[in-house]
């Protein structure tokens, strides 16, 4: 099913004859307006002490550094009418920790450095104002971290993605979470297309229409327009187990041509993976600024 196949009924989205989905117009622009273009959509991947399974030796992080990222994907924006009208699927790229086999220059902080390095360089570039997460609390804390830790970088440089609290000397990164556009504008009817019950509605908080749920899962919503996104594969992979195989990838102090082979499959799952959750929030606004204006040109006639 295609989106302009949908029938609109005020601010009901009708997806088949069990499912609907309802919009509050002023809710989404009220929540919208909180973003200043252009933006950076972004997800990392991350490994910290709970990952460390096998007791991997030498340990690469410590207190200081709890949460030690390897992989960050991202996708710059002008315009949420970009994102609606583009080919998203070509427009993610990412930043990466690498490490050859049997590699004696490898060194995981230089690179490390030099990846958030590279990172920031590309937000004052493209002079992005906002950085979108699903879920921020983790991605946006570490960056904040690595920020304040490198206070450098800001020498002659301003921004409005980086805001500097005087009183504390800190900055704040300046980011919208796109659960909070999900779970706060829009209300599905708690049926999947075959008229069973989507979801134990005892687990969710209620929509804003009766007898309905929100959702504030980019896999849940995935999951309820299925029919709607037939064009997208997400197999949902172990994340958790994942990031424990990447943690001894980038961990283990030697790493020969049969580890190496063995623990990059690891790798280029999780790579995957973290491609996904961008290309989710991406198609996750494409809907919701598709059937927006939508909504709002039927109410204009």
């Amino acid at each position: 099913m295609r989106y302009k196949d949908l029938k609109i009924d005020g601010q009901k989205v009708i997806l088949n004859n069990k499912q609907s989905i309802f919009f509050d117009t002023n809710s989404i622009q009220k929540n919208i307006s909180e973003i200043k273009f252009p933006v950076l959509i972004v997800d990392t991947e991350f490994f910290n002490r709970s990952h460390d399974w096998e007791k991997t030796e030498p340990h690469l992080y410590d207190e200081q550094n709890k949460d030690q990222v390897y992989l960050i994907n991202y996708s710059f924006a002008k315009s949420f009418k970009e994102i609606e009208i583009r080919n998203n699927f070509k427009s993610i790229n990412n930043l990466s920790i690498k490490r050859k086999p049997n590699d004696l220059n490898y060194d995981f902080k230089k690179q490390h450095d030099s990846m958030f390095a590279s990172f920031m360089s590309m937000c004052f570039n493209k002079n992005i104002k906002t950085v979108i997460f699903a879920g921020q609390d983790n991605d946006k804390k570490i960056l904040e971290n690595w920020i304040n830790s490198h206070k450098s970088l800001f020498h002659n440089r301003k921004s409005d993605l980086f805001i500097l609290n005087k009183e504390t000397n800190t900055y704040k990164l300046n980011s919208f979470d796109i659960y909070d556009l999900l779970e706060q504008t829009l209300s599905f009817t708690n049926f999947d297309s075959e008229g069973n019950k989507f979801y134990n509605e005892n687990n969710l908080k209620n929509g804003q229409k009766e007898q309905t749920i929100a959702l504030r899962s980019l896999k849940k919503f995935f999951n309820y327009t299925r029919k709607l996104h037939t064009n997208v594969d997400f197999e949902e992979e172990d994340i958790t187990f994942l990031c424990t195989k990447a943690l001894k990838f980038y961990s283990l102090k030697e790493l020969d041509e049969k580890q190496h082979a063995y623990l990059s499959k690891f790798i280029k799952d999780v790579k995957k993976h973290c491609y996904n959750d961008v290309l989710k929030i991406l198609l996750l606004i494409k809907f919701i600024n598709y059937i927006y204006w939508k909504i709002v040109e039927k109410k204009d006639e």
